[in-house]
């Protein structure tokens, strides 16, 4: 069974998730982005069942806790139920008196003692993921930076042999290169998360998507394809910067008004005439598909399911109303109502950009040709608008 990552967008490009018993480092900068997923992993493996440890390096346990409540991940049940121990390994490094504790590392810079209570925990208490928060805090105040490296290589392979994996948050701005090349070696999981973007770096198995765009909200860190799904987290991801950028994540958007798009349209039809106008509008629709990263597939399941995931974020983002009304290897049937924008009474069907991402999104997805075509529209006075999908 896959550990599930809680993040539809991660779990679908994981294949489900990550493979059990593999170790994940999460690799990040000064805006700890990468330490905010790597406790949103945490709840989520906490959520599934698994019994976890969390060495926290950074901040003292009640900081840490306060400081997630802000994202709504909340330890407390976890703690209580015994699912979650967390060791202090703070409160010792800058405390000027001698803090002491079940829980409280009694000298985190002694290495030796440090893995050693680590690893007595993972054995007598049965525990499934060992997380660290974060690596680099103990790195930044050691003499021989070298000996530290290879303290947390043998820890981490120790801890596998006590059929534990491990999860670690690393600020990659702080280690020097070969040190950072060194303390990966273990990981068979690495994934980068800087500046906007989610990036696969190393994985179990083969992913063909180097990397997702995200936004981080009072949810946490959200792809923006799980972001675009539901119209609140939209409203709750735009940024509007002083100098008139609005930005949804590192992107930017602007808010566009069915009166000018369907200008456009009609601008279209009317500059370039029935059939070029037809072939810019399915073009437009295709390109819109070129910098997307999608995983292949092949069954008419999968199919089905990426187009699906498609209609969801153009029905939250308030493009009306696709749905699959037949769907065989070879031929998809596509009904849609309320699609934007809204032409009444037009001598042309309106929506062809739509045949166009949606065979564009097919053949990057299957590796094969596909056409689409807009046979019914809506602003042509009928009922409803039917596209056709064709495998080539």
């Amino acid at each position: 069974m896959k550990l599930k990552t809680g993040i539809p967008a991660l779990d679908r490009i994981l294949g489900g998730g990550f493979e059990k018993g593999c170790n994940i480092a999460l690799v990040g900068g000064m805006d700890n982005d990468h330490i905010l997923l790597t406790h949103q992993l945490t709840n989520a493996f906490l959520s599934s069942g698994k019994k976890v440890l969390l060495v926290e390096l950074r901040q003292d346990p009640a900081s840490l806790i306060k400081w997630l409540s802000q994202y709504n991940i909340n330890y407390e049940e976890y703690l209580e139920d015994g699912d979650l121990k967390i060791l202090d390994g703070f409160s010792n490094l800058y405390s000027p008196a001698s803090i002491s504790g079940p829980d409280v590392l009694p000298n985190p810079l002694d290495l030796g003692i440090t893995t050693a209570i680590i690893r007595d925990n993972v054995s007598k208490e049965k525990y499934d993921i060992l997380v660290f928060d974060d690596i680099t805090s103990l790195y930044a105040l050691q003499t021989d930076y070298k000996a530290y490296v290879r303290v947390i290589v043998r820890l981490t392979n120790s801890i596998r042999k006590l059929g534990a994996s491990s999860l670690v948050a690393i600020n990659s701005d702080v280690l020097s290169i070969q040190d950072l090349s060194m303390i990966l070696m273990p990981f068979e999981y690495l994934i980068e998360i800087r500046e906007g973007m989610i990036r696969f770096k190393r994985s179990f198995s083969f992913i063909n998507v180097p990397g997702v765009p995200y936004v981080k909200t009072n949810k946490g860190i959200i792809p923006i394809e799980d972001v675009l799904k539901d119209a609140v987290s939209i409203r709750d991801s735009l940024v509007l910067t002083s100098d008139g950028v609005l930005k949804l994540g590192e992107g930017r958007v602007q808010l566009i008004g069915e009166t000018s798009e369907r200008s456009l349209i009609e601008f279209v039809y009317r500059f370039l005439g029935p059939e070029k106008g037809r072939e810019f509008l399915y073009g437009w629709g295709r390109h819109e598909v070129e910098h997307l990263e999608i995983p292949k597939i092949e069954s008419v399941e999968e199919i089905k399911e990426i187009l699906e995931e498609a209609f969801e974020v153009t029905r939250s983002t308030g493009g009306g109303i696709l749905r699959i009304v037949e769907a065989t290897k070879d031929i998809i049937i596509v009904e849609g109502k309320n699609l934007f924008p809204h032409i009444r009474n037009f001598p042309y069907p309106a929506h062809v950009h739509y045949a166009g991402y949606m065979a564009k999104l097919l053949e990057k997805a299957t590796g094969e040709r596909w056409e689409g075509e807009e046979i019914k529209c809506e602003s042509q006075t009928n009922d409803k608008c039917i596209f056709i999908l064709r495998r080539v």
